[in-house]
């Protein structure tokens, strides 16, 4: 595993959430070379054998070495814990683009008694990225990441993904909105992947329009720490990350770039 840096697991909360979901990760990468079964849930979302393995493996882990926490996965009920802590898993972001585009991600993150993340950790099996937040810096594969100093929305990469709940303009009108601003707009089928490209400077907007944590306590920290700015679809602060939320918008951290991106998904 090129550039990753795996340390010991007693070290620190951090260490040991980057050391499985990587080691994880790695399995990942041998079992997309098999052929997997695919199955389409309720939601009309897909769900494999790999989304189930990742989260038995990970939940397994985590259940031995945080006995007392909970576990909030996007693939299982809820499990309670006593801490007060909950851990946010989503074994597979962007199981769409599972062995069609180098975006797929697992994403873990660890929510202190208040729903807010003390840490995101996401790695990406494909591009062998291991994302985390710590000590108020960003990283990827340990370097340091930064957002975009873009200033505008003109030629600006605004990622967007999931279906936009009602009470808020639709995905097309999102894009005519924005096109017509003079940005431009793709999608990676992951929610966290295309996040954390604006964490990386090569984006400078995404959307998140799921009522779901499982991708937005993973990259809060990362895009925040790395300069970025994220709110929910009015442009609020969430207050919590542990249950429902009124989606993402994640920007590069200037104020128009971000309050276009809120502006436009504003139903008229």
């Amino acid at each position: 595993m090129e550039n990753v840096r795996i340390e010991s697991p007693e070290d620190t909360d951090v260490v040991f959430a980057k050391s499985i979901v990587a080691q994880i990760g790695v399995r990942v990468e041998d079992l997309l070379k098999a052929p997997y079964e695919t199955k389409w849930k309720p939601d009309n979302t897909p769900v494999t054998d790999i989304d189930i393995f990742v989260t038995r493996e990970i939940t397994d882990a985590l259940r031995m070495k945080y006995p007392n926490d909970s576990i909030y996965g996007e693939e299982e009920a809820l499990l309670i814990g006593k801490s007060g802590f909950t851990w946010i898993l989503d074994p597979i972001d962007g199981t769409q683009a599972l062995g069609m585009l180098p975006t797929s991600t697992i994403c873990l993150a660890r929510v202190n008694p208040d729903g807010l993340p003390i840490f995101g950790v996401v790695y990406n099996p494909i591009t062998k990225e291991l994302f985390y937040s710590e000590t108020g810096k960003s990283y990827v594969n340990n370097e340091v990441i930064r957002v975009s100093e873009k200033k505008t929305i003109k030629s600006s990469y605004i990622y967007l993904g999931s279906r936009m709940p009602e009470g808020y303009a639709s995905n097309g009108k999102i894009y005519d909105t924005l096109e017509s601003l003079g940005a431009k707009i793709l999608n990676t089928r992951s929610l966290a992947y295309s996040c954390l490209l604006v964490a990386l400077g090569k984006a400078e907007g995404a959307y998140i329009g799921v009522s779901t944590p499982f991708e937005a306590a993973s990259v809060k920290l990362i895009v925040e720490n790395a300069g970025g700015r994220v709110t929910d679809l009015n442009g609020d602060l969430l207050s919590r990350f542990d249950g429902k939320i009124n989606g993402l918008i994640v920007s590069n951290g200037n104020s128009d770039i971000h309050s276009q991106l809120v502006s436009a998904a504003k139903k008229e």
